[in-house]
This record gives C-alpha cells, structure tokens and sequence, in this order.
C-alpha cells in the first residue's frame, strides 16, 4: 500500500512538472514571433541609417565635385589673366599713340575684372585677398579713366604715365607668387576643396601657396579710381552638348585616339568637375611638358586644354598658326571652324574659330585655340562659348546686301561683307551683315540687322604694338 501511494505521489509530480514544461515551451514558442519582428524591425532601421548616410556622403561629394569645378576654374582664368596683364602692362611704355594706349588699356580692363571674379570665388583668406582685390579694381578704374581723358582729345602726364611702371612691378610680383603655386600642382594632384579649408589660424593651403600680398609686403601704388566689382559667373543652359554622356573610360580614349593621335602622350585621370559643363579632368603630358585636360562628360568633347608656351623666337607663322588652329578643332569633333580672328603676343597666336555654314558665320559658337609659334604645338583650348550656345539654327536675312550697305553714309571702301550670327549683349541672337570697311580714319567692321535694317553694333579696328584690336 505505501509503496503504490509513493509511486501515486511520484506520478501526481511527474504531471505536474510535465505542465510547467508544456507551458514554458508555450510561452517560448508565443515570445518567439515578436523575438523575429524585434530583429527585423533593428535591420530595417540599421538599413535605413545605412541608406541616409550614403545619401548624405553621396550628396556631400557631388557637391565637393562641383566646388572643386568651380575653384578650379576659377583659380586657372585668373592665372591666364594675370599672365595677360602682365604683358599689356609690359608693353604700354613702348606704345606710342593714343589710339594704341586706350586699346591696351581696355584690355587691362577686361584683365583686371575678370581677375577680380576669379579671386570673388576663391577660398583665400580675407586679409590676402582684400589689397590685392582692391588693386586690380583700382587699375581698371585708373584705365578707364584715362582712356576717358584720351577718348575727348587729352593727354596724359608724365606722372600719369610712370604709374604703370609701378603697377608692372605689383603685376610681376603676384604672377611670381602664383607660378611658384603652380609648381608641382599637376604632380601633387592638387586639390582646391582640401587646401581651401582655413586651419586655427585663419590660412589654408591656396592662401599660403600664394604668398603674402597684403600692402605689408607689397607696395602698392597709390591710386583712388576705385572700379565696379565684377559679379560671379551664372548658371548658364548648356544648349551646345549632346545629351548623352559617356564616361571615364570613353573620354580617355577620344584624348588618346583623337586629340592626340598617334601622338607620344601619357594622360593621367584626375577628377570629376560637376558644374554647369561637367567635365572629366585629366592631366596630360607629352614632350615633358603638362597640361590640363577637361572633356565634356555630354558628348564627350574637348572644352578646356590649358598648358604654357616655350620661350623663343617665332618659327610658326601665322597663316600656318590659323590652319593649324582650325585644322585641330575640325579633327576633334568641331565641325566647320574657321578662323575669324587672330592676335599675336611674343611668341603666341590667339586664334578665334567660328563654324561657318552656308557662308553665314555664326559668332555665339566661337572656340579659341592657342598656338606656341616657338614648339608649333596647340598648348591651348577653350570652347565654352560653343558648349553653352552651339544650336542648329535657320538664320533669315530679310533686307537685302545694298538695303543693308545704305546705312553704311559715304566715303567707305568695303573689304568683306558676310552674313554673320551675333549675340548681342542682352543674350539674344540676330541675324547680321557683317561689313568690313575702311574709312579715312581707321577700319571698322559693322554689324546690321538683316531683318530691321539697323546698325546693331559698330567696332573700329586699332593697331597696338603691332597687335590688331577691336575696340
């Protein structure tokens, strides 16, 4: 009896500890599905962390991609002008007319503004940049002055005149800081964006490379013409590139097969440059020189080449210059360029290339080449213009070539006429005759509206140290 009341015991507890099992594994079994939705829950939301953040770093590199575009730009237009400045300066003591010091002087002008824009865009620190800035803008405004003075039959002092040897040596002081920046750039993979962050004393990178140009180290020249302030460049509608894009590798190719076919040439790829034209950077070189390359990422086009020319006497000449000019731009997808201008400093051609079609020349798609005369080698591109404006166009001339030549008064000879595409300074375009004409006191080209009958722009052609300008 007590031995089966034992067993009966032993069985009563067997059950019950079977119950606390069962319903553990129950409460195991219903905590499990919210167990499962816990971790899905932390894997959706450490996805969604994941997605944000490569957002923002994608987002946080395009942008660094299109700053780096623009101080870029930026930094090498102000290096070509202030090279462009330093030689207009050089030259006007040896100028010997009037009419020959205003059309150097209003290329200073148009130095001095365009210098002033780039130095606007650029991270320099303020104490840096302000005297430099404030004297470039005083030269224009000196310029303009005295062309002003020249312009109503005055003339200058001689004290009005020595300014400008001060002003070389100011000019030849920044361009020395600035080559001695440009040393090692191509080498070093230089960066705008990294060198343009200030550090805890207010200086960066850019601003120590360019050296001190602060009134303490440099002697300015007294001067109170204070000129306008040029504004930043706007976003403009790029209308001249195809909309397909093609990419790094594409663009490599075409500089090797194309722009420097069967040449001996290393390019290396440096960077994207997202902006208005965005471009694939590379740096070239070839007979141990360098440049820097940008192709279109629409269309895959050559927009900047930038490089220097040798020092040395002229071997090219000119005519050779133009045909080379118009011959590279052709047999790099430029179709139907040819020279409409030319201007030769030492020993370098600036060559301006226009499409002409149907005998109709249209101006707004104008490519500039630059030709070393001394290594007969193109060290220079440049087809902004061209990108931004390049259309297919059907051009009216509704008033006829002698309705148009009336307006033109008496005592001309005409040397050309052409029908021409202009853009006037409000942006629009017009359909134009071009008359190149030579009157007692000069050559002028004039610009008539083909479909009003008016003069919408008048220029007169003035000789300058032996260089023709439009003025």
């Amino acid at each position: 009896m007590d031995k089966n009341k034992i067993t009966s015991e032993n069985f009563d507890k067997s059950n019950v500890e079977m119950d606390r099992q069962t319903k553990k594994k129950s409460n195991a079994q219903k905590a499990l599905p919210w167990l499962i939705v816990a971790i899905v829950s932390l894997i959706i939301i450490l996805t969604c962390v994941l997605i944000a953040y490569y957002q923002i770093y994608n987002s946080s590199k395009q942008n660094s991609n299109t700053l780096e575009g623009i101080y870029a730009s930026s930094y090498y237009s102000m290096v070509d002008n202030v090279n462009n400045l330093a030689v207009d300066v050089a030259k006007y003591g040896n100028l010997t007319t009037n009419e020959s010091k205003m059309s150097t002087m209003q290329d200073m002008v148009q130095d001095c503004n365009y210098i002033v824009s780039g130095l606007s865009v650029l991270p320099i620190d303020e104490a840096n940049v302000t005297s430099v800035t404030k004297f470039f803008n005083q030269v224009s405004g000196l310029c303009e002055a005295y062309i002003k003075t020249l312009s109503t039959g005055g003339n200058l002092s001689q004290e009005q005149e020595l300014i400008f040897d001060k002003i070389a040596l100011v000019v030849g002081k920044i361009k020395s800081n600035l080559n001695t920046q440009n040393e090692g750039m191509y080498d070093s993979n230089f960066n705008f964006v990294d060198a343009g962050v200030f550090d805890n004393v207010g200086m960066n990178e850019l601003s120590s490379g360019l050296g001190d140009l602060t009134t303490d180290n440099i002697d300015y020249p007294a001067m109170i013409f204070d000129g306008p302030f040029s504004t930043a460049l706007e976003t403009k509608e790029v209308k001249g590139l195809p909309k397909n894009e093609i990419d790094e590798h594409s663009a490599y190719d075409y500089l090797v097969n194309t722009v420097y076919a069967n040449r001996d040439v290393k390019i290396e790829f440096n960077k994207e440059t997202n902006g208005d034209i965005s471009t694939f950077d590379y740096n070239v070189t070839i007979d141990g020189k360098h440049f820097m390359a940008q192709v279109s990422k629409r269309g895959g086009l050559l927009i900047t080449l930038s490089g220097y020319a040798e020092s040395g006497d002229a071997i090219l000449s000119n005519e050779y210059a133009c045909e080379m000019a118009s011959t590279f731009a052709n047999n790099i997808g430029f179709e139907n360029m040819e020279t409409v201008w030319l201007e030769i400093h030492d020993n370098v051609a600036y060559v301006n290339l226009a499409p002409i079609v149907n005998n109709v020349i249209y101006y707004p798609d104008l490519v500039k080449v630059k030709v070393d005369l001394t290594a007969q080698e193109i060290i220079g591109f440049e087809a902004v213009n061209y990108a931004l404006n390049h259309v297919d166009r059907n051009p009216e001339f509704n008033f006829l070539e002698n309705e148009a030549e009336s307006l033109l008064g008496f005592d001309y000879e005409i040397i050309k006429t052409s029908k021409a595409v202009i853009r006037l300074d409000s942006g629009n375009e017009i359909s134009t005759w071009e008359f190149f004409v030579e009157r007692i006191d000069g050559i002028y080209f004039y610009y008539i509206n083909a479909n009003t009958n008016e003069i919408a722009k008048t220029m007169k052609l003035v000789s300058s140290n032996g260089v023709q300008k439009l003025i």
